[in-house]
């Protein structure tokens, strides 16, 4: 399942990362949450890996 980052409105509070469903990202978006990119400290796991 993909998966995004959301900010909180107002940039109070930290961002989190949400599975990318409309059941997940609807009510979200109307409390004001907008995706952002990642955290820099976050680190991203490839498990898709082409040589």
């Amino acid at each position: 399942m993909d998966k995004l980052w959301m900010k909180p409105p107002f940039g109070v509070g930290d961002p989190k990362e949400v599975d990318a469903t409309p059941e997940v990202l609807t009510p979200l978006m109307v409390a004001g949450w907008s995706q952002c990119d990642p955290p820099a400290d976050h680190e991203e796991v490839t498990t898709n890996v082409h040589d």
